[in-house]
């Protein structure tokens, strides 16, 4: 569990970096929403585009896929327990965190680090089907609540020009196919999504904020023992019903403990959706997730 220790350190510690730059006054207020537009546009299509090079598309491989769309779906539909007088953009905010899990900046690296590197071709299929709750739900699930109505036409633009979800696309056709890219463009994939992990982790401390109404703290505090209690029961019937072998089930039990997507902090600021809340409420399940995986993996779970 060292390794696991360094990794949850390291992203600790770039949090904070980027908390004391936006307090230091070395970056603006709004500064974050360019480092997500960057992620969003460049960072993360360059990361699915590397991670998919050697995706086979196997029948299990599938089913993962779709586990991990089906539970952040599941998740986004539980949500709505705590929605019920809330306002507007309350409503935005829990939704949208709902829909998204932190796959791709930290599920990778921890899977890594704690199953080893045989556990990342899983986390890459289930960072696939959670890419589609991510970035095509919340998009969807955003016109819900915007201040304005619901723009149909505008959402499904923003869809069907989508960076993520065209790499998303690309790379399960190639993968289908057994076309891929030049050597050349996988060097300029791997080298941009490098970045990945660090950029995201600044633009998240960036973001933080605790001065809070009252409101959007409580109802933080409300989503996070709903999200863990969701993700925990997954995982025991997933353990208990014996799915897959041991490694595929360590690796999404692993996927059902991870905190919030990063990037819907971005969708909350873009749909005035109380992004400050939002980024306590990624801050906080980033802190549960690493007691979680402690206690789970260091003392529940058998090794493998």
């Amino acid at each position: 569990m060292a390794s696991i220790n360094s990794v949850f350190l390291l992203l600790g510690a770039v949090i904070v970096a980027g908390f004391l730059l936006r307090k230091s006054g070395a970056v603006g207020e709004n500064d974050y929403k360019i480092y997500f537009k960057l992620i969003t546009t460049l960072v993360i299509p360059c990361l699915i585009l590397s991670n998919f090079r050697s995706v086979e598309l196997t029948p299990e491989y599938l089913s993962i896929f779709a586990v991990s769309c089906l539970f952040g779906l599941m998740l986004s539909a539980l949500v709505y327990v705590l929605l019920p007088g809330k306002t507007r953009a309350q409503k935005g905010m829990a939704a949208l965190n709902f829909a998204g899990i932190n796959v791709g900046f930290i599920g990778i690296p921890l899977a890594e680090a704690l199953l080893g590197p045989q556990a990342t071709p899983i986390m890459v299929a289930i960072h696939g089907g959670n890419a589609v709750t991510l970035y095509a739900f919340c998009v969807i699930h955003a016109q819900l609540y915007t201040e304005q109505g619901a723009d149909w036409k505008a959402a499904g633009r923003r869809l069907v020009t989508s960076p993520v979800l065209l790499a998303l696309a690309a790379a399960l056709l190639m993968a289908a196919t057994g076309v891929h890219l030049p050597d050349f463009c996988y060097t300029f994939t791997d080298t941009i999504a490098k970045i990945n992990t660090p950029l995201s982790m600044l633009a998240l401390g960036m973001t933080l904020d605790f001065d809070l109404g009252a409101d959007e703290r409580r109802l933080v505090f409300q989503m996070l023992p709903l999200r863990y209690l969701a993700g925990g029961l997954a995982a025991f019937l997933l353990c208990a019903l014996g799915l897959y072998p041991p490694l595929t089930r360590y690796t999404l039990v692993l996927f059902f403990l991870l905190p919030g997507a990063i990037n819907c902090i971005a969708y909350c600021a873009e749909y005035d959706f109380h992004p400050k809340a939002a980024a306590l409420f990624n801050s906080v399940s980033n802190v549960v997730t690493f007691a979680l995986v402690w206690v789970v993996f260091g003392l529940i779970l058998p090794p493998l």
